[in-house]
């Protein structure tokens, strides 16, 4: 019996150690119902209710999506190859490159740097 008590103090630890972090991670615009201060508050002195109580009222109803990253188009699922990975990417509209290998004045310099002689 002593080993069950053990294991809800354990789950208890962790639940309310992921609300914590949680709540302090989560962006203040997408708080629901309460500021993110007083949820802070609320999870650090009513340790596990207030988890339970941030965990369900508290975080943001919906996951936001990855920028640059569109939902997948509306598509006959009959066949797995028509799927183009251009088709889930809208375009950044930043006019620098996303990575170092799409920016050719990079890619000049490498190559300068690795052979100087050219």
């Amino acid at each position: 019996m002593v080993w069950l008590g053990g294991l809800i103090t354990l789950v208890s630890i962790v639940l309310w150690v992921y609300a914590f972090f949680d709540a302090l991670t989560t962006p203040s615009h997408e708080v629901r119902n309460l500021p993110k201060i007083l949820w802070v508050v609320v999870i650090v002195l009513f340790m596990p209710v207030g988890s339970i109580l941030w965990l369900f009222l508290g975080r943001p109803r919906e996951t936001a999506a990855v920028e640059g990253f569109a939902s997948a188009p509306a598509r006959d699922a009959s066949s797995v190859d028509d799927l183009d990975p251009s088709d889930f990417a809208e375009p950044s509209g930043s006019p620098h490159p996303l990575g170092p290998d799409d920016d050719p004045e990079f890619l000049r310099r490498l190559d300068r740097r690795i052979d100087p002689d050219e």
